[in-house]
């Protein structure tokens, strides 16, 4: 029996068939991530997110030739698109007069260009825990996901909530409703949905 069989089968009974399922997925990983397919999970909160990311690290981390891939807990990509669509552009008007404040703009940009290259480039973006709280989340979200549909790279949004949960965050801080039908829209059609 091998470490992947041995994760599947000591999972809670609940997470066995998604496992099985996302075994099935890294078992032709090289023809999924040209194809573009990705994963929607809902439901996935806490030791279960854990476990299912683990899971997903371990399946590509044993893959020969190596795939690059970007594991984003949903706090980095929420202080990403914080930085990178309300800091950032509130700042750069201010800091031109004062050097240090410069310093640490550019350093700000620099950062978050890089993680936003990372999160365009990689094969698999795998984002853990996607929660938008704020209107900039969800536009950083679906421009990401734009942009990565319309290049077939894949992405796997796990999210601690439930179909209807999600799309009425979204609701909340998108009141004119075209986050929701475009990220779940992309995620259905370039992939695979679990609850």
């Amino acid at each position: 029996m091998n470490d992947r069989d041995t994760l599947v089968e000591q999972a809670p009974i609940q997470d066995r068939d998604l496992l099985q399922r996302l075994s099935l997925y890294f078992d032709a990983v090289d023809y999924r991530l040209r194809q573009g397919e990705g994963w929607l999970i809902f439901n996935a909160s806490g030791r279960r997110s854990g476990r299912i990311a683990g899971f997903i690290q371990h399946r590509l981390s044993e893959h020969k030739p190596p795939v690059s891939y970007f594991l984003m807990p949903w706090r980095d990509f929420a202080l990403s698109a914080y930085v990178t669509e309300v800091g950032l552009p509130s700042l750069a008007g201010d800091i031109s007069r004062d050097p240090r404040a410069q310093a640490e703009f550019d350093l700000a940009a620099r950062v978050t260009s890089s993680t936003w290259t990372r999160m365009l480039s990689t094969d698999l973006l795998v984002v853990i825990g996607c929660k938008p709280a704020h209107r900039h989340e969800a536009a950083l979200l679906d421009r990401t996901l734009e942009t990565r549909h319309s290049q077939k790279l894949a992405t796997i949004l796990m999210t601690p909530d439930m179909p209807g949960q999600l799309q009425a965050e979204l609701e909340t801080v998108d009141p004119e409703h075209r986050y929701w039908n475009s990220i779940f829209g992309r995620m259905y059609e370039s992939g695979l949905v679990a609850i």
